[in-house]
């Protein structure tokens, strides 16, 4: 380092020469002492040269200028009172939004126990249920609804509705393009503030604890439940390996992973809200469930990203079903994605790739590998979106049974090996689905014209022959049910104790029944869509609507029939106050098929309203004979799961949608079932519940200005 020359003092004496940090270029290369001087020093100033510092490599003590630190501070500044600015805004923003909302007493929520703010990917409610049943407006901007959605048949019912409106009004209905309202996103009428009855979906992360279980007496009672019910369904987690690991859990044995207390938590919270009790509110269930979800979710939130076992798809799986059952439409969606990119990870669908475990781990990969397919069968079905397995990746054999080591949760092996049975006809029950999305819904891409009639109706039938075969395939253990034979077979039926039952025979026969009439209705319904086009704007040309009084009502009425038959067997086991309720599956399948059925029965009604009744031999039985399905379809919502939001939403649009359209609403009215206009929470709706608070509306369902013939103040948002 170079040094300055020593300077004599006025007093004569010399001081130390100053030490300079560091030399200029030229100073360095001439070696020569360098005074440091800025821009220039002195020795370069003299001499003419060219005066740069250039700090080495190794320079430990760098000079940094005074303007660049003051930039950095101005940045800084700049940043702070740009994110003042933003706080104050936010704020401002949330005082406007409480002031502008009543004041309402809180409900008791067993998550508040736990502090109040959680945060996870899962996010908080959306305002569309997770089976599809329900649209609203949150999910505008990303939600697609294809072909075989319910929203898609909606759609295509207003524009009839719609153009029936304008008819009599004589306004002249502007065409719309079929394939546009085919399959599209939700384009819905926003509420104008939040809701204040809606509740946060999180819980504080420091005062929550992740690792927390209830008593082991409550545990076992519910993990009994999950495979007592969701476990005999969707049978791809081994009883006894899973109670094997609990036994090591009560020991406090370290070896337990994460990934299986997260897979606990879930099957906790699967059981909760499975259940159906009399004696407490559906909403303290779903709390309730919700603790063990966050909990699963907390445990778990690395390890679903890498989905790097087994245990990591078991535990996907059951969210996503559990999902299924909650306002989270997205999660759901987006959690059963991951099961199935995890699955194909580890070669679950692969035959080769399982050979190098164990027979039991080959069949439990295969079981799990199934379950992928059925939920994504479902979820493709439901929201009408393209399926993430496609039928040429299922190659693997069935499932087949294991003998005694699968009786532990139930204690019977003949219910054990049906319960392999019922699972392996979903599966081929649920091929059928893929082969209707593909071949009739256009694999739910949106992107194809519709089919002619004649082309739709040859396909209908090619499949309906599949179906048929289907059920001529089925063992007599699975046989179907009819209300008379279901009843005869609950009187024969041996209640024991604690109102334990032994029909889990019955219960996969009414089960499987009514995903065939389901399949029924996705595959006859474009018949229905065909008479509702006829009625509509577009309207089809005269040898379309020959052909399809041709051939089309048969088809139609099948359709019908099967909604029928859904809504017979629910309504008979809701109406009742013991054990026949659990003779159903989880409550919002119970609730999707009893929507989805009445939407088709209002469809047939509107046909036959607006088309020559003498010639249409729709049902044989009429209008009379449907509108008693109407109702019975409404009181079956109003007696599914008392206290549920969900449910009581779905009941309260039918209402509205019954009304609304004019379909026998005297006739529905003397029947005492629904509610009416001005009394959407009656009966046995949950108890403070504000329906227009949730912008609960039926534009929120149809295409903007689809009924220019109803007032603007009603209630129902924009038309």
């Amino acid at each position: 380092m170079d040094f300055a020359p020593e300077l004599p003092t006025p007093q004569g004496q010399s001081v130390k020469r100053r030490r300079v940090a560091l030399a200029c270029d030229a100073c360095r290369t001439r070696k020569s002492r360098c005074d440091g001087r800025r821009p220039k020093c002195g020795m370069c100033e003299d001499l003419g040269f060219e005066c740069a510092y250039t700090p080495s490599t190794s320079t430990t003590n760098i000079i940094v200028q005074k303007d660049y630190l003051r930039d950095l501070e101005e940045r800084v500044k700049s940043l702070e009172t740009s994110m003042a600015t933003v706080k104050s805004d936010l704020s401002g923003f949330a005082s406007q939004i409480n002031g502008s909302m009543p004041d309402a007493p809180r409900k008791e929520n067993p998550l508040s126990d736990q502090g109040e703010r959680f945060s996870d990917f899962a996010g908080t409610e959306d305002t569309i249920d997770a089976m599809g049943a329900v649209a609203f407006a949150d999910e505008e901007d990303c939600g697609f609804f294809g072909p075989s959605s319910n929203i898609a048949f909606l759609r295509h019912l207003s524009c009839a509705v719609a153009h029936s409106a304008s008819a009599q009004k004589e306004i002249t209905s502007p065409p719309l393009d079929r394939v546009a309202y085919d399959g599209g996103f939700v384009s819905a009428t926003r509420p104008s503030s939040p809701s204040h009855d809606q509740r946060p979906d999180s819980i504080d992360d420091e005062k929550f604890d992740k690792f927390a279980l209830p008593p082991p007496e409550e545990s076992l009672a519910l993990i009994h439940r999950y495979f007592a019910d969701t476990g005999l369904l969707f049978p791809y987690i081994h009883p006894p390996t899973f109670f094997e690991t609990y036994a090591e859990l009560k020991d406090n044995s370290k070896r337990v992973r994460r990934t299986w207390l997260g897979l606990l938590n879930i099957i906790l919270a699967m059981a909760k809200l499975t259940a159906v009790s009399g004696t407490t509110s559906a909403e303290t269930g779903i709390s309730e469930s919700a603790i063990y979800y966050h909990r699963a979710l907390s445990l778990c939130k690395g390890e679903i990203l890498r989905g790097t076992t087994l245990e990591v798809v078991q535990y996907l799986l059951v969210m996503g079903q559990y999902l299924q059952g909650t306002q989270k439409s997205v999660q759901a969606w987006t959690i059963h994605g991951l099961a199935v990119k995890a699955a194909l990870q580890l070669g679950l669908h692969s035959k080769g790739a399982s050979r190098a475990f164990t027979p039991l781990e080959q069949e439990v990969r295969k079981r799990t590998w199934f379950g992928c397919v059925v939920l994504d069968r479902s979820l493709s079905m439901t929201f009408g979106r393209p399926a993430a397995i496609p039928d040429c990746y299922v190659k693997l054999d069935l499932p087949a049974f294991q003998g005694r080591s699968e009786v532990l949760s139930i204690g019977n092996e003949t219910d054990a090996h049906n319960s392999i049975r019922f699972f392996n006809a979903t599966v081929t029950l649920y091929k059928q689905i893929a082969n209707i999305i593909d071949r009739i819904y256009g694999q739910n891409l949106g992107c194809d014209s519709p089919l002619s009639i004649g082309e739709t109706v040859g396909r209908v039938l090619g499949i309906e022959n599949q179906l048929f075969s289907w059920v001529l395939g089925l063992p007599e253990s699975l046989r179907q049910v009819t209300v008379q034979s279901m009843r005869e077979e609950i009187e024969r039926s041996e209640v024991g104790d604690e109102g334990h039952h032994k029909l889990y025979p019955l219960k996969f026969r009414i089960i499987l029944t009514l995903r065939y009439f389901h399949v029924q209705i996705l595959l006859h319904r474009p018949i229905l869509v065909k008479f509702l086009d006829a009625t509509g704007p577009s309207g089809l040309e005269a040898g379309e609507v020959k052909l399809l009084n041709d051939i089309g009502y048969s088809s139609m009425n099948k359709c019908i029939d099967s909604a029928m038959g859904i809504i017979d067997i629910i309504h008979e086991l809701v109406s009742t106050t013991g054990w026949q309720k659990d003779l159903l599956g989880a409550w919002w399948y119970s609730l999707y098929y009893t929507f989805n059925a009445a939407l088709v029965i209002i469809g047939a009604m509107w046909v036959q309203r607006n088309r020559d009744t003498s010639e249409d031999p729709v049902n044989n039985g009429g209008d009379n004979n449907m509108d008693i399905y109407l109702s019975r379809a409404v009181s079956t919502l109003q007696n599914l799961n008392v206290g549920n939001r969900m449910v009581d939403r779905c009941k309260y649009y039918l209402d509205q949608l019954i009304t609304l359209l004019g379909l026998q609403a005297d006739r529905i009215a003397e029947i005492g079932i629904i509610s009416g206009m001005n009394n959407p929470v009656a009966g046995n709706s949950t108890t403070g519940f504000d329906f227009p608070s949730l912008g609960i509306e039926c534009g929120e369902f149809m295409i903007d200005d689809f009924f220019p013939g109803f007032a603007r103040g009603s209630g129902f948002g924009r038309w």
